[in-house]
């Protein structure tokens, strides 16, 4: 690199790192402002409003095996409260991905009076701390269109998966 007359290297190198750093702040400005590709956005109706959502499902690592292919972990029962009201059957698929299986995957099918929701959950137990997060990957029925997100606990024996979040049509 050559020296520009007035500049020593040192000196240069701080103006282009403040310039930079101007840049981003400016930059993380007008993106913040502005909301991003990936801004939420509602209308002024009901239907995108984002609702508080429990689910509880129940029994559903009942295969007596560890399954890590994606195939059937378990049968049980689920209760959704809040936003949505209703009960019935769930069927879980679990599946291990990622370097060394370290991210599990685990699908709820489940199947009440009003249709159906399929919620997937990702467990990545690289991070720390472990955290848990669900999405709605279909529905059925009066859940048709749903969509939702949240985070995902369960009890000390696995026997009993607690979904919380939001969801909104």
């Amino acid at each position: 690199m050559r020296n520009l007359p007035g500049f020593s290297p040192m000196r240069l190198a701080l103006l282009l790192t403040g310039g930079f750093f101007v840049v981003v702040v400016v930059v993380a400005v007008l993106a913040t402002r502005s909301g991003g590709d990936d801004a939420e956005t509602t209308s002024n109706t009901a239907s995108s409003e984002r609702k508080p959502l429990k689910v509880v499902i129940t029994g559903t690592e009942s295969a007596k095996e560890e399954v890590t292919d994606g195939g059937i972990a378990g049968l049980g029962i689920f209760k959704a409260s809040g936003a949505i009201t209703d009960r019935g059957t769930v069927t879980t698929y679990r599946g291990l991905t990622g370097a060394n299986n370290s991210v599990i995957l685990l699908r709820f099918v489940t199947k009440g009076r009003e249709g159906g929701i399929t919620y997937m959950v990702k467990i990545d137990t690289t991070r720390r701390p472990v955290r848990p997060r669900w999405w709605i990957q279909s529905g059925t029925g009066a859940y048709k269109g749903l969509q939702g997100r949240g985070d995902e606990s369960e009890n000390a024996t696995y026997t009993v998966s607690t979904l919380t979040g939001r969801v909104w049509h």
